[in-house]
């Protein structure tokens, strides 16, 4: 994870529809920018952003208006406890099945399953994690 304090000196090329926009800033313009949840800066004002990949904006983790309190997440860790949910409730089903198909018995089949939701849980988990690391680092700044 790498945080970047950006000041968004001028922005233009909105499209708020979509919550793509371009800005400048110390000179540098950037082009295609999406935050997610269609938020547009306003000119001037001063974001601290959590990326993946430093600079690579299609990896943005979650921002905070410095001018705020409020962390904003591109992912919410709601949507990721959903998202899990459905893959429990989508591809659960067919490893039981499969278990069942590839040894015929019930065990083998409960074992393929719980294997399943480990798995599911433990990136649950990592990402709400993540998340809350990202909010303290964040929170931190400035």
């Amino acid at each position: 994870m790498h945080i970047e304090e950006i000041r968004f000196d001028e922005v233009f090329d909105v499209q708020a529809l979509r919550g793509d926009f371009s800005f400048s800033t110390r000179g540098r313009p950037s082009y295609g920018v999406n935050l997610g949840n269609n938020i547009i800066p306003s000119p001037g004002a001063t974001f601290a952003v959590a990326f993946v990949k430093p600079g690579d904006w299609s990896t943005v983790l979650a921002w905070r208006d410095l001018a705020s309190k409020k962390v904003k997440f591109k992912q919410s860790s709601w949507i990721a406890v959903l998202l899990a949910a459905s893959d429990l409730i989508l591809f659960g089903p067919l490893f039981i099945a499969g278990g069942l198909a590839l040894a015929g018995e019930w065990i083998v089949a409960g074992v393929f399953a719980a294997l399943f939701a480990v798995g599911v849980l433990t990136m649950l988990t990592r990402g709400v994690m993540r998340n809350r690391m990202v909010e303290r680092a964040l929170l931190a700044v400035g």
